[in-house]
């Protein structure tokens, strides 16, 4: 059973978003994700939406759909445990390619980057702050090797961060990342019609986008496969950014008319 989170947007969209709820408690699916969709098309931006977004998504026998939505959840609180428990619901169903993260890749995986930023900043400030205080206070000098020790560790983990940044950025890269959203998707050997199949793409099959060309998009696929894919069968897990225009979610990607 999926699992559903008890929050509620922010301020204003309350009502509309309580609504939505009811409306996806009383098995009214297709109310409730046009009452999500409503939200999103006017700037609200929440896990909980996303992941509402994915439920609904869920009932009308759009897995695709979903994962999508859980994705987009979990760039927004990368330890959501709702929306990473109905991923593996949605694995167990379509049993999707997804790529792998092992080891201190897993673990980034869970941090967001404002985290890492943050405790970037904290501890460069801790170690500066221990090291100039051990030089302008006498007092605190038979503390010296202490605070230098502390110093250093301190600085340790600012340099482990900002490696843990640059990490995040080149091997877990979201802005690249899609998700078949389409129940009948193949990669193929060409961007034509009539090319020869790769693999088949289970909805909520993780890509990796490599060159958008029109209604055909270059991509790779775990773990080591490559080819061209429609367009309109994938999403990217960013809803802004170079890949998100103009294949995006109306609502959540505003173009000029």
């Amino acid at each position: 059973m999926l699992s559903t989170s008890p929050g509620s947007a922010a301020t204003d969209p309350d009502v509309t978003f309580t609504g939505g709820n009811r409306a996806y408690e009383d098995g009214r699916f297709e109310d409730a994700n046009q009452v999500y969709r409503s939200l999103i098309s006017e700037g609200d931006v929440s896990e909980e939406l996303f992941l509402n977004l994915g439920n609904v998504s869920y009932r009308l026998n759009q897995p695709g759909e979903a994962a999508l939505w859980y994705r987009r959840a979990i760039v927004l609180n990368p330890r959501f445990a709702e929306a990473r428990q109905n991923l593996r619901v949605i694995k167990g169903k379509t049993g999707y390619h997804e790529f792998e993260l092992k080891g201190v890749d897993a673990w980034l995986a869970r941090l967001s980057p404002g985290e890492l930023i943050a405790i970037l900043s904290a501890s460069l400030w801790i170690a500066l702050l221990i090291i100039a205080a051990s030089l302008v206070f006498r007092r605190l000098r038979d503390w010296r090797p202490l605070l230098y020790i502390t110093g250093g560790l301190s600085l340790a983990v600012a340099i482990a961060s900002a490696w843990g940044l640059n990490r995040q950025r080149t091997q877990l890269d979201a802005e690249d990342l899609a998700i078949v959203t389409a129940n009948d998707a193949a990669a193929l050997t060409g961007p034509e019609p009539d090319a020869e199949k790769v693999v088949d793409l289970p909805p909520g099959s993780e890509l990796q986008i490599l060159q958008p060309s029109g209604p055909w998009t270059y991509v790779a696929i775990p773990p080591e496969l490559r080819g061209w894919v429609r367009s309109e069968s994938i999403a990217p897990v960013i809803w802004y950014g170079p890949h998100a225009v103009p294949r995006a979610d109306p609502g959540l990607v505003k173009t000029d008319q």
